[in-house]
């Protein structure tokens, strides 16, 4: 079929329900259960804590991989952040992707009483956010200096250092060469613009992604391109499933994440996964 399937999972249910549909993921044969990193998301009134459930969820599941989609510094710190990696990276047998991304303005970002930050100033912290993550997991107690985080001699506790794959989200340019530079994978989605189609805007980030790992002689991340939250509807029904996985495979996709299916039309895109005949 081409590019595998991974699936954007949801932490707003009490986890005797979760534990069912990361089962049922596993089952159907997505690769990997994506979460968002939020405090909360659309009012809703349950939002479990992201890394709490992927632990869970690696701890019941034998063979889906597990990763954030994506962890941002609106609430986290890159030495509480590397640390929560590598206890996932363990628990999950290394099937764990550890994703990061710049955030944005809203709850997430005021819940801790910061200052609001322009989207420059935010892409400046994405920066030294990620390049502080990779180093406290390649180097014992690094100590760090930045704009935004500072470090002491932080030992995190996790054995040697070690890695998990790092995966960037981004659509500009700042991120697109700190994906270049740092990520295993590449992550975008559907965006919905009003004179591009989601298909040419991914083409496009695809575009710079490689002309910015051309100087350095790297080869491109692996790329994630989540569809259904903007302009795709790949659950729409088993051609349209068929349709949208062919064409971001042409573009170069490694892998399709659709939203895990919610409300009453959940049953009916359940069964277009159950036709696709998914394999991990």
């Amino acid at each position: 079929m081409g590019a595998k399937i991974d699936a954007v999972m949801w932490p707003d249910r009490p986890w005797r329900e979760l534990r069912g549909e990361w089962e049922r993921a596993e089952r159907l044969g997505i690769g990997r259960g994506w979460l968002w990193d939020h405090l909360v998301l659309g009012g809703r009134p349950v939002w479990h804590d992201a890394y709490a459930v992927l632990a869970a969820a690696a701890a019941t599941t034998t063979t889906i991989g597990v990763g954030t989609m994506v962890t941002a510094p609106n609430f986290r710190h890159p030495v509480t952040t590397a640390k929560a990696a590598l206890a996932l990276d363990d628990v999950s047998g290394g099937r764990f992707v550890l994703g990061l991304g710049a955030g944005g303005p809203g709850d997430d970002a005021e819940a801790l009483g910061t200052p609001p930050l322009s989207a420059a100033e935010r892409g400046r912290r994405f920066v030294e956010f990620t390049e502080h993550v990779h180093t406290l997991l390649t180097e014992p107690a690094p100590t760090l200096e930045g704009e935004w985080f500072t470090a002491r001699a932080a030992g995190l506790g996790g054995g040697l250092p070690r890695r998990p794959p790092l995966a960037v989200a981004a659509t500009g340019p700042r991120g697109i060469a700190l994906a270049a530079e740092r990520a295993d994978w590449f992550v975008t989605q559907d965006i919905r613009k009003r004179s591009v189609t989601p298909q040419a805007e991914v083409a496009r980030q695809f575009g710079r992604l490689r002309e910015a790992c051309s100087p350095a002689g790297r080869a491109m991340p692996s790329t994630v391109v989540v569809l259904g939250y903007g302009g795709e509807q790949p659950l729409a029904s088993i051609e349209a499933f068929r349709d949208c996985v062919g064409r971001y495979t042409e573009l170069g996709a490694t892998r399709v994440a659709v939203l895990w299916p919610r409300g009453d039309d959940a049953e009916r895109q359940f069964a277009v996964l159950e036709k696709a005949e998914l394999t991990a």
